[in-house]
């Protein structure tokens, strides 16, 4: 039987997940949301709607409650920053709905084991690594320099205790500090690559991925760096992919390629 799972990125307020949600829920194997739940686009900001952006976030938990084993529900930096006070303070993303910020609060603070920064799945041969803005050798060297402390051929990203760690870090000081790490591309004061919340495409090795950390044994599915629907559905690398394109994307281990939107999923 095929494994199957449906990705969906970045939402920001967006309901263009339900109707593959609804359509595929008993299809596939796993559901994986890759963060970004709230904080609309800036040109979206006219309509801005508090109850059917909260409304929207409940109805993403209530479905994870529901199917807890199927449904995966990362963060991004845009949750990040309603998660505590300590985060919006060193990371807080434009956008932030500081005057709503109490309630998205309570909301993240309530549900909190619900949430992860990373997951790992393997399909067939493919070990994919999702993360809201992707791992990077430079943010993990510094992560394990100044946090773990561990001889580097013991970190691998294609092993499920380190995805673990990386899932550890929001519940320590100094490991919010590594969460909250912000590249030069977004600031001339930024490290030269963000953390797995905050790297842009531009500060990923690209297009071959490194074999320091087993970045070259996985492939990482990434959302963050906003791609304009129209022009790109994905823009594909041998060792990693960006989707927020503000569409749901399908994997299946039935088809030759690695990752696809359910629109071409749907014409096959």
């Amino acid at each position: 039987m095929a494994k199957k799972i449906l990705v969906i990125p970045d939402i920001h307020g967006e309901t263009f997940w339900k109707e593959p949600v609804q359509k595929y829920l008993e299809q596939v194997d796993r559901i994986i949301f890759l963060g970004d739940y709230l904080d609309p686009y800036r040109s979206h900001l006219e309509k801005y709607n508090f109850d059917a952006i909260y409304n929207n976030l409940m109805e993403i938990i209530d479905l994870k409650q529901n199917h807890n084993d199927k449904v995966i529900l990362l963060k991004g930096n845009h949750d990040f920053h309603y998660c505590s006070k300590r985060a919006m303070e060193i990371a807080c993303a434009s956008r932030c709905d500081k005057q709503n910020w109490g309630k998205f609060n309570k909301i993240f603070t309530e549900h909190e084991g619900l949430f992860k920064i990373a997951y790992l799945e393997k399909v067939k041969s493919v070990t994919y690594l999702f993360s809201h803005a992707g791992f990077t050798t430079y943010w993990l060297n510094m992560v394990n320099a100044k946090f773990w402390r561990l001889s580097d051929r013991d970190i691998s990203v294609d092993s499920p205790q380190m995805i673990n760690m990386v899932n550890e870090l929001e519940y320590d000081y100094e490991g919010q500090n590594m969460l909250a790490v912000i590249g030069k591309y977004r600031t001339i004061l930024g490290e030269k690559t963000g953390s797995v919340l905050w790297a842009d495409a531009e500060e990923h090795t690209i297009p071959k991925a490194p074999k320091a950390y087993g970045l070259n044994k996985v492939f990482q599915v990434i959302g963050h760096t906003r791609l304009d629907g129209n022009k790109a559905d994905l823009v594909e690398f041998d060792n990693l992919v960006f989707i927020d394109s503000q569409q749901c994307f399908m994997i299946d281990s039935d088809i030759p390629k690695k990752i696809i939107t359910t629109r071409e999923y749907e014409l096959m």
